[in-house]
């Protein structure tokens, strides 16, 4: 019991140094969604504890513990995409967990809906971890998807699929210190990874140096077409470059300014796009021809991609007045 509650306490006391350290050095992107989480993982750590809590206290914390879910997903999509439509999904299914939780102390028919919920919750994540892993140019991003995300969906996995069965009811002692174990390793993972630009200093991190000749290696290339390339991915530019895939990353991402390598690709096939949509030579053309003629494989991608980019679909930027 002593070990579990030590190993608890450090969790909690890792988290509240983050949140510190976030708001005084005003840490990124997410920052607000990265202190949801560590105070919803706080009230998980507590409540979850074999200790007796006086009520008013344990409810408080039931309602920090009953909203990890989301705060997990609010915080992970913001890190993992720049595309509201990939963060979408993932945020529903962290809303319905919520909400069938909150339900099942009234309804205790919710519970299994709740349970195969937040198994889905966790394989969304790590289906969307991997899913845009190859097209992310940021890093770090990169870093934080392939550690922290990976071990917390793993263990989110666990922990629902226990309570699902019905196998957390009667759970041994040496059960919960091997949890706050597991959650105190993700949790100094996540410092690691969150923590990096407050407590490295700026000329101490490990830099590429700039290459202004492979950003001109990369507009020629664009120039020439070679976005019109169905399937096109970065491991297939950096062999037509014949550079290193990591430096073609770090050289779009930081002198380029694009984060996703998708969206750096179709910039140029939507604008291409739009050429042919307002060339009069063309208005026989059909949507689906052009979309192949700027390296689209298929009606859908296009259209998602244009809308993205456009705010309307490639039919109605046609027919606009």
């Amino acid at each position: 019991m002593m070990a579990d509650l030590i190993l608890r306490g450090m969790a909690i006391g890792v988290i509240a140094i983050n949140i510190a350290v976030l708001m005084l050095h005003q840490r990124p992107h997410g920052a607000l969604s990265v202190v949801a989480l560590g105070l919803c993982t706080g009230c998980y750590l507590l409540v979850s504890a074999p200790a007796e809590l006086p009520g008013l206290l344990r409810g408080a914390l039931v309602i920090g513990a009953t909203l990890t879910p989301m705060a997990l997903a609010w915080m992970a999509t913001i890190q993992l995409t720049d595309e509201p439509s990939q963060r979408r999904p993932v945020l529903i299914l962290a809303a319905l967990t919520v909400v069938t939780a909150m339900l099942v102390p009234v309804l205790p028919v919710f519970a299994p809906i709740r349970g195969g919920l937040a198994i889905a919750l966790y394989l969304g994540l790590i289906v969307l971890a991997l899913a845009t892993d190859s097209d992310d140019l940021v890093t770090q991003r990169r870093r934080f998807r392939r550690g922290f995300l990976a071990a917390m969906g793993a263990l989110g996995l666990i922990v629902s699929i226990v309570e699902v069965s019905g196998l957390d009811a009667n759970l041994p002692i040496w059960v919960y210190p091997l949890q706050a174990s597991a959650i105190l390793v993700l949790v100094l993972l996540f410092s690691i990874w969150a923590l990096e630009p407050a407590w490295v200093p700026p000329t101490d991190r490990i830099r590429l140096k700039p290459r202004p000749d492979l950003v001109e290696r990369i507009e020629q290339s664009m120039r020439r077409g070679i976005w019109q390339r169905e399937g096109l991915t970065i491991g297939a530019f950096s062999e037509e470059l014949g550079v290193p895939e990591h430096q073609l990353r770090a050289t779009i991402n930081s002198q380029m300014g694009h984060r996703n390598f998708s969206t750096f690709i179709n910039t140029a096939r939507i604008k291409a796009a739009k050429t042919l949509l307002d060339d009069p030579q063309h208005e026989r053309t059909t949507i689906l021809e052009i979309a192949h003629e700027v390296g689209f494989a298929s009606l859908g991608p296009f259209n998602k991609a244009f809308r993205s980019q456009t705010g309307t679909n490639p039919r109605d930027y046609r027919n606009r007045d």
